[in-house]
């Protein structure tokens, strides 16, 4: 008996290797299969990136032909505003506000740690924009100042007496001629414009007026000042339409045609004067 036992026990022990045999198999063949699949999914995980960055690089490509595009663009067009903007200057004849500007040239890009790797297109990109930067800069100055410049000469020429104050026939000019009322020559210090009674009369020019009101020889008047020492003058109105201290624009009327005064018909007086002196206002007036 002692025999039999001892064969069951060696049995059961061999079955006992075997079964640990098999499950360590088991175990081994598990965890191969699982890293091959984990090896699979980081090698798509990796063509993926693969891919992806290669479509990010082709973007980024394309970006930077976009943006050199574009900054040649400007090139030319700043500078060809900069050449009307010099051109107009030299036109109203004033100065350069600033130095010539050079061409545009490679610009130096300083890379500091981690910052992209920049190519020479970009850079060059970069240059050109900071060129365009100044040229406008510069074009700009000439513009605000061409802007003032062109305001100031609108309101010269808007104050300037050169429209005519009503529209009629020219019965006595400028200068020496025979009094109406006799006792021989005289001194007419404007013109005579015929016209019908009540017809408007307009400002020759934007100003201030500084008189309206009647006057023993003028009658019913309105003096207009211009500016610069210059002033118009309307007389003989049947009536007045402004008062004094008001701002009249070029064209706005400032009363109507009239024989009020010293006058012997219905006639519009009109005179233009410099310092106080009257002068010929064929001199201001548009044909």
């Amino acid at each position: 008996m002692p025999e039999v036992r001892h064969a069951l026990r060696g049995a059961r022990l061999a079955a006992v290797l075997a079964g640990v045999g098999v499950l360590l198999g088991t175990q081994l063949v598990w965890s191969t299969v699982a890293r091959r699949r984990g090896g699979a999914r980081e090698l798509r995980r990796l063509k993926a990136r693969l891919v992806e960055g290669r479509t990010q690089g082709d973007r980024e490509r394309r970006q930077n032909a976009e943006l050199i595009a574009a900054a040649d663009r400007l090139v030319r067009t700043a500078a060809l505003l900069h050449d009307r903007a010099t051109e107009a200057r030299r036109t109203a004849q004033l100065e350069e506000s600033r130095e010539p500007l050079a061409e545009p040239a490679m610009q130096a890009v300083s890379l500091v740690a981690g910052a992209p790797f920049m190519s020479d297109d970009a850079a060059r990109a970069l240059g050109d924009l900071a060129w365009v930067d100044g040229q406008l800069a510069a074009a700009a100055d000439s513009l605000g100042v061409l802007s003032a410049l062109l305001k100031q000469r609108t309101e010269d020429v808007a104050a300037a007496p050169s429209l005519w104050p009503v529209r009629g026939v020219v019965t006595s000019t400028f200068g020496l001629r025979l009094s109406p009322y006799g006792g021989g020559a005289e001194m007419h210090p404007g013109i005579d414009i015929q016209a019908p009674y009540g017809k408007p009369v307009a400002a020759g020019g934007s100003g201030e007026v500084i008189y309206a009101g009647r006057d023993p020889g003028y009658g019913r008047l309105v003096v207009v000042d211009h500016g610069g020492d210059l002033e118009t003058l309307y007389g003989h109105l049947s009536k007045i339409l402004v008062r004094e201290g008001q701002r009249v624009s070029r064209g706005q009327e400032v009363g109507a045609v009239g024989a009020s005064g010293r006058a012997t018909g219905t006639h519009l007086h009109y005179e233009v004067r410099v310092n106080n002196e009257p002068v010929n206002p064929s001199r201001y007036l548009v044909n």
